[in-house]
């Protein structure tokens, strides 16, 4: 991946915190990798979810990843306003 674009992503990853611990989604690990696919214009946000737990931790859990997925997309196509930004679970690869 080009320097300039891995700036870009890790800038994304930088400003959005988690409200809770106040740390940036980049310190977290949280995101185990972003592809960049060029030909298809898409990034593919790589999630290292939380494993499994309780009922309502894995609720909680789901939560909180939707609101970093809507922000972390948010982010992304700001930055790469001409591709797409889909989201995958790191253990499904």
């Amino acid at each position: 991946m080009e320097d300039k674009i891995q700036e870009k992503i890790d800038r994304v990853l930088d400003r959005i915190q988690d409200p809770q611990t106040g740390m940036a989604m980049s310190q977290l690990g949280l995101v185990e990798k972003i592809r960049y696919v060029e030909k298809r214009r898409k990034l593919i946000v790589f999630f290292n979810c939380l494993g499994h737990s309780k009922a309502c931790c894995a609720a909680l859990n789901m939560v909180l990843l939707g609101d970093f997925e809507t922000e972390i997309k948010a982010g992304l196509e700001a930055e790469f306003p001409q591709f797409s930004v889909t989201f995958t679970d790191f253990s499904n690869t």
